[in-house]
């Protein structure tokens, strides 16, 4: 009985010490984005995270959370100008280990899937002066919502402050009706970011 009574109160001890180290983070920042044999264009990304040791006894980190997104490309071909414009919300779930450098520094790479859902996505053509536009998610769209990919990030803390910058992979071919033989659309995204882990 002792020794389950020992075991107790160690395991409850591993727990404060764990939790010690959790916490909420809030990130923001600028997206370099692209879509396969497009040009980049300029975007952003804010948002938040939750911050879980896994152990106690490892500075190994699960860093799920929630993100707003604006995504893209551009390319101009005979003269006529096309913007896509795609926003999404985006659930990064990231392994992220952390190197203690001194008392203030650490350097963190993470790495982890992520989940995109498409809320806002539009075409802008131009051409000859004259502009138009379509919507590309929904029942008429060309574009599918769902995106699915994988995220890389290296990471420095001072203290609680957050500076970093990452790429953002994606798997999923965006168009709906795809045959064979068609260029395949994927997203792709270099960003940096800042932030605060409270």
């Amino acid at each position: 009985m002792k020794r389950i009574y020992l075991f107790i109160v160690m395991v409850v001890l591993g727990i404060n010490v764990h939790a010690q180290d959790n916490g909420f983070g809030v990130r923001a920042g600028v997206n370099i984005a692209s879509m396969t044999n497009y040009n980049s264009k300029v975007g952003f990304h804010m948002g938040g995270m939750y911050r879980l040791q896994l152990s106690s006894n490892i500075p190994l980190f699960f860093e799920p959370g929630m993100e707003l997104q604006f995504k893209g490309g551009k390319l101009t071909q005979s003269g006529t100008s096309n913007t896509f414009n795609l926003v999404y919300i985006e659930v990064p779930a990231m392994f992220a280990y952390r190197f203690q450098l001194n008392d203030k520094w650490a350097i963190q790479p993470a790495l982890g899937p992520f989940f995109s859902f498409g809320v806002s996505g539009t075409i802008k053509q131009t051409f000859m002066g004259q502009t138009q536009s379509a919507n590309l998610f929904g029942s008429n769209g060309g574009l599918k919502r769902g995106d699915v990919g994988l995220k890389i990030a290296l990471g420095a803390l001072v203290d609680r402050i957050y500076f970093g910058m990452g790429y953002d992979l994606s798997f999923i071919n965006m168009p709906k009706n795809y045959t064979k033989g068609d260029p395949k659309l994927r997203n792709g995204s270099f960003y940096i970011s800042a932030g605060y882990n409270f």
